[in-house]
């Protein structure tokens, strides 16, 4: 596994954001269409990784009801995403990657604004070389990979993405190396999913696996 350039997801990955996320998001499933907690959260948890509009339009194919779940996702998301934390060594594990010589870069289905300042609010953003979110159509996986590549000279060869989710290695699968991280799914659920490759339990340990590639 070559590396150049370390691409991150934010929820669930840098930041420990996903059970406030899980909440609101099955939260908004139970109270727009009328289902129960255990099916809600099925739901969302299978289309996790995805940003919430696509997660809703999968799950709710043309509903008429999609746009006012979208709307107050996104509303409540804004309200409180600043006040969720990074994990506890997310910071030490950027820096120790940068001073591996290693790009550093974030992959968000966060909207572009939203993500920005989020890390302009802790002063850590010129931790990495670019801050990559979400607009309709230009989203995480081959949309980002694409402009790192284009804009960074960096080959998909030499980039590796790092998540949380099953749609992330869904996304970086057959275009760059990936690492699962374990959280809302756990190790076997990346086996089962056809990643075959490299999972850690948390983010210090991506600092001995990518020292000693």
């Amino acid at each position: 596994m070559p590396c150049r350039a370390v691409v991150f997801d934010f929820d669930g990955t840098l930041a420990d954001s996903m059970p406030f996320l899980q909440n609101i998001g099955v939260d908004i499933m139970m109270k727009h269409f009328d289902m129960s907690e255990e099916d809600a959260s099925e739901r969302y948890v299978s289309t996790t990784g995805l940003p919430y509009e696509h997660q809703i339009k999968m799950n709710f194919p043309d509903d008429p009801r999609n746009e006012a779940a979208i709307e107050e996702f996104e509303q409540l998301k804004i309200e409180r995403i600043f006040e969720q934390d990074l994990f506890p060594d997310a910071i030490r594990v950027v820096k120790g990657l940068k001073e591996m010589g290693l790009d550093i870069f974030v992959s968000s289905s966060t909207f572009q604004p939203t993500i920005e300042e989020f890390f302009k609010r802790r002063e850590i953003k010129g931790l990495f070389k670019s801050i990559v979110g979400y607009r309709p159509g230009f989203e995480k996986g081959i949309h980002h990979f694409n402009y790192i590549h284009d804009e960074f000279n960096v080959s998909f060869y030499d980039m590796v993405f790092v998540g949380d989710s099953l749609k992330d290695y869904e996304r970086a699968r057959g275009i760059c190396d990936f690492v699962g991280l374990v959280g809302l799914f756990s190790e076997q659920d990346f086996r089962e999913a056809g990643h075959s490759d490299h999972v850690i339990a948390n983010l210090s340990e991506l600092l001995d696996l990518l020292s000693s590639l």
